[in-house]
């Protein structure tokens, strides 16, 4: 007999989930491998972009060889052609993921999670397409998928929470000091290797004729979508359904943030719809099974309201990423619904199948997010440039051309605006590759407006704030001895801080109507901050919280000192013409004559 059956069970059960998965475990492995590495590494080591991308296919290969994996262990194929498939789609995977900027940007990563999203829902149906197709083992098969994600994600929790507890146990009890990201790199481990190596165990045999999938739907399941989830819903259907009708008696528009809740409730309500699948028709449901039978005629009128909100919204301001989405997961839930209506005996792995597609068609080409979002905003700023040609814009109008401008700058950077800026912003482009909204707007002969300004207040404030890069940025102090920072709200006060030439200095700060007296040891310069910034127009009147890449100075000299203050941030408001401080803070670089 054996002295350690648990043990020898728990190795049995990791070397046949190796030997099912091996792709799998590798590229979790390197995952976790690899995050480790992340958090090691210097803030600005160059090989930081190099690992962040690997990490990111890893996590993508891992979801995408399991796609793979299933579909060929359904369909009883070689396992050189499954390890071929895998390796070629991971290959397409990982150039994919290369081909983003070095500092990935937003868009970018919403790519790298709507694909992420496609290969977890080709996960759901990669084993029933070579087979053929049955129901309830289809949702046998992802209800079992979707219960073990959270098992494993409960026993990766408690047995993190106990070796982190052990080890600080350790720590209290005998003094022993461990590595400092000790506990970062066990969470790692867990989550990464662990977690994965649980969830992969409990994947079921989808070709198994000893132990097929047979339908089995948990009575606590059923409660809770009866008694709770159903009921919700129909209330925010109800309450979806009276707004669409207040609309219609008053004529008003829908509130643009209408078509998130409609979404949501839609495919929430798909979701329960799905939930309640094997037993809606049965005796005894009768709740489940009104349900079933309305629930894709109620929607109609939704999606009209839903197209409506949105169509209208991009009718205003064009596409964006987000208008994008909404509008595709749109014409996605008309599609749904026709095929629910339409066919007597609707497959449920419709859903997944039409979703996973729309996700594919909306990640690369010219129909993608990433390209539409791109030509419409382009479009949008060339026609606004032939529209006013130099002529004042409304408040309204600058706010609208400062929202597109930043979102050009922002996702595909300054150089995708010159070719359709009829030669304004060239000059700017060949003195900094990488300015601030604010410089560009004034090339374009107009003023920035923040999405957050409104009319009414832009004469009753100020706001600067500097952005200064410091990667890779090295200062000239020359001709200055030592540097610190003063701030309105923060008193300064350093005795003896430093010594120069054997002369030990002191430095304090002492508040003034005007400003500050900065005291240095018995000496006193005034610092006469508020007349700088009411005499200095680079201070603009107005409600604009963007940042400048104009750099704000003041130099101030005695017989002593030569003092630069930098001005980093200041803002206020504006009385009778008046600017008033109410925050501000400058760099101080102080020189000492000889």
């Amino acid at each position: 007999m054996s002295r350690l059956p648990s043990l020898q069970n728990v190795l049995k059960a990791i070397q046949k989930t190796v030997l099912r998965f091996p792709l799998e475990i590798t590229a979790t492995i390197a995952g976790t491998i690899l995050a480790i590495i992340l958090n090691e590494i210097e803030y600005n080591n160059p090989n930081k972009e190099l690992y962040q991308k690997a990490l990111m296919s890893c996590s993508l290969c891992l979801v995408l060889f399991l796609a793979v994996s299933l579909f060929f262990l359904s369909s009883n194929k070689k396992k050189i052609l499954r390890f071929i498939t895998s390796l070629i789609l991971g290959s397409l995977v990982v150039i994919f993921i290369f081909s983003f900027k070095e500092n990935i940007t937003d868009t970018e990563f919403q790519q790298f999670f709507v694909l992420n999203l496609v290969l977890h829902l080709l996960v759901s149906f990669a084993g029933f397409l070579p087979k053929k197709y049955n129901q309830d083992e289809f949702w046998e098969f992802n209800k079992q998928l979707f219960l073990r994600i959270l098992t494993s994600g409960l026993y990766s929790a408690v047995l993190y929470c106990g070796l982190a507890l052990a080890i600080l146990a350790v720590e209290k009890l005998f003094n022993f000091e461990f590595y400092n990201n000790i506990y970062l790199y066990i969470f790692f481990t867990i989550a990464g290797i662990f977690n994965t190596l649980f969830f992969l165990n409990g994947v079921p045999e989808i070709n198994n004729h000893e132990v097929s999938l047979q339908l089995n739907y948990p009575k606590g399941l059923k409660n809770f979508t009866q008694y709770v989830l159903l009921p919700l819903i129909s209330l925010y259907l109800v309450i979806l359904i009276c707004y669409e009708a207040k609309i219609l008696l008053t004529l008003s528009l829908p509130v643009g943030w209408v078509s998130y809740l409609v979404l949501a409730f839609s495919i929430t309500g798909i979701l329960s719809f799905l939930l309640v699948h094997p037993i809606a028709n049965e005796n005894g449901n009768l709740w489940m099974r009104t349900f079933s039978r309305w629930f894709y005629f109620l929607l109609i009128p939704l999606l009209a309201l839903l197209f409506w909100a949105i169509l209208y919204r991009i009718n205003l301001y064009g596409f964006t990423h987000e208008r994008y989405y909404v509008l595709l997961l749109s014409v996605w839930l008309t599609v749904v619904v026709g095929y629910f209506l339409i066919q007597k005996h609707p497959k449920i792995k419709f859903i997944p199948i039409s979703m996973c597609l729309a996700g594919l068609f909306s990640i690369a080409g010219p129909q993608s997010a990433d390209s539409v979002s791109k030509y419409s905003q382009l479009s949008r700023f060339e026609n606004y440039l032939n529209k006013t040609d130099g002529k004042k814009l409304t408040f309204e109008e600058e706010q609208q051309l400062s929202s597109i401008v930043y979102f050009l700058e922002r996702n595909y950077g300054f150089e995708v605006l010159l070719p359709y800026a009829d030669k304004k912003l060239d000059a700017l482009y060949k003195k900094d590759k990488d300015p601030g909204i604010n410089e560009i707007m004034e090339n374009l002969g107009y003023e920035y407006q923040s999405e957050y300004a409104r009319k009414d207040d832009l004469k009753d404030s100020f706001s600067y704030y500097f952005y200064e890069n410091n990667e890779n940025n090295v200062d000239n102090i020359h001709g200055y001895d030592f540097i610190f920072t003063l701030s309105k709200g923060n008193a300064f006060e350093c005795s003896n801080c430093i010594a120069i030439d054997n002369v030990s200095y002191s430095v304090k700060a002492i508040k003034k109507d005007y400003g500050q007296d900065l005291q240095i040891n018995q000496d006193i310069i005034p610092l006469e901050i508020n007349d700088f910034v009411n005499s200095n127009s680079k201070f603009k009147i107005g409600n604009d919280y963007s940042d400048s890449r104009e750099k704000i100075e003041q130099k101030i000299e005695n017989s002593k000192y030569t003092i630069l203050l930098t001005y980093i941030l200041a803002n206020g408001k504006v009385e009778d013409n008046k600017k008033i401080l109410e925050n501000y803070q400058v760099k101080v670089m102080v020189g000492i004559k000889k």
